[in-house]
């Protein structure tokens, strides 16, 4: 019993990595299917040209002129939101101009830090102690 499944496993494996024994080692080329792979490669070639030129003019022309308007719009935004934040920079708590709303600054436990009133991100610039 041991022998024949030892013989059948050596059949398979040799069968696995020796597939092409059964196969002439040598035939003579098939000009037909040489020459359709040939075209086949030029027509994968020719079409992956014209795709990248494609995308190529596309991010140039479309997608650069939109980054530069949004980035240029971006700019001009901040800005003015830079010159609003140093201008309400003076202001005092109470002549903060945002409502007061009831949960805001809400404080039952203090935090360990600091004078324990200021979370751990407060910008003295833009953030207000109301009381």
């Amino acid at each position: 019993m041991f022998r024949t499944v030892a013989k059948r496993q050596a059949k398979t494996i040799g069968r696995r990595f020796q597939s092409n024994l059964d196969k002439p080692a040598f035939s003579a080329p098939d000009l037909a299917k040489g020459a359709e792979f040939v075209k086949h490669t030029e027509a994968v070639v020719n079409h992956a040209n014209s795709s990248s030129s494609t995308w190529k003019k596309l991010s140039l022309f479309l997608a650069a002129p939109i980054i530069l308007a949004t980035a240029v719009n971006t700019v001009i935004v901040e800005k003015e939101h830079a010159e609003h934040r140093e201008h309400s920079k003076h202001l005092s708590d109470e002549e903060w101009p945002v409502p007061k709303y009831p949960y805001l600054n809400i404080r039952r436990v203090d935090f360990f830090w600091g004078d324990g009133d200021k979370t751990l991100f407060w910008n003295s610039d833009c953030n207000r102690h109301i009381k």
